[in-house]
């Protein structure tokens, strides 16, 4: 996913909302908030809405699919 900049330019999306990424999972907004709140999920909380980097889903995917995580 990119982001577009004013001058046309796209941006790589390094942090998704909350429906974003239970759309990438292809789950409920409900089951993201909850893998947040059992800590399987990492996220933050900026002005109370909840923001999940690429690589916290990038980890979350590879722990529960048993691949290694790159740390690029």
């Amino acid at each position: 996913m990119y982001t577009m900049l004013s001058d046309n330019r796209s941006l790589p999306q390094l942090v998704y909302t909350a429906e974003e990424a239970a759309s990438i999972l292809k789950v409920s907004n409900k089951t993201v908030y909850r893998l947040v709140d059992r800590n399987l999920l990492h996220a933050s909380k900026a002005l109370r809405h909840l923001r999940i980097t690429k690589k916290s889903l990038e980890q979350f995917l590879a722990t529960t699919s048993g691949e290694e995580v790159s740390h690029e």
